[in-house]
């Protein structure tokens, strides 16, 4: 799935909404819409010591962090978000201080949906990192399909 696909999803989305007479999810969009700058985001790969897929630096330009539909999203860290504890680098350093997985977002169970890191560069994929130590599972084959699946189902 492309951004252009994705954005039509969300529309799409937002049409059924009204349709049904749901008010709340008729704006669905992020809440807090965290986004980020180019900068931000070249600082937050310095950080990481990695590069993020282009999938999702574009949705941190386009949506950002944050509530969306039914996923919680790390933000990327910027001055706006500075009163957020946890954001991608943050919480990809305390939970994976190896540098092997950026964490994208929270399960809510201590358990996280992660880009796997190689070589100094994020996979596409969106993989579950369990906080256990069980073996990590795939996902989605990429972060726009995670966030439509994820996000927009209860």
């Amino acid at each position: 799935m492309d951004l252009e696909e994705f954005d039509q999803h969300v529309q799409s989305l937002r049409a059924r909404a009204a349709r049904s007479g749901f008010e709340e999810i008729e704006d669905f969009k992020v809440i807090e819409g965290l986004t980020a700058s180019a900068e931000d985001i070249t600082e937050a790969e310095r950080a990481l010591g990695a590069t993020l897929p282009e999938q999702y630096k574009a949705f941190m330009l386009r949506y950002g962090g944050g509530q969306f539909g039914f996923l919680d999203l790390l933000p990327i860290p910027t001055a706006a978000s500075a009163h957020h504890v946890d954001d991608v680098v943050s919480v990809s350093q305390a939970e994976f201080p190896d540098g092997s997985f950026v964490a994208v977002a929270p399960v809510g169970t201590g358990d996280y949906w992660c880009f796997p890191v190689l070589d100094g560069g994020c996979s596409d994929e969106v993989w579950f990192q369990y906080h256990d130590g069980d073996d990590p599972t795939l996902e989605a084959p990429d972060f726009l399909d995670f966030v439509a699946r994820r996000g927009t189902q209860p």
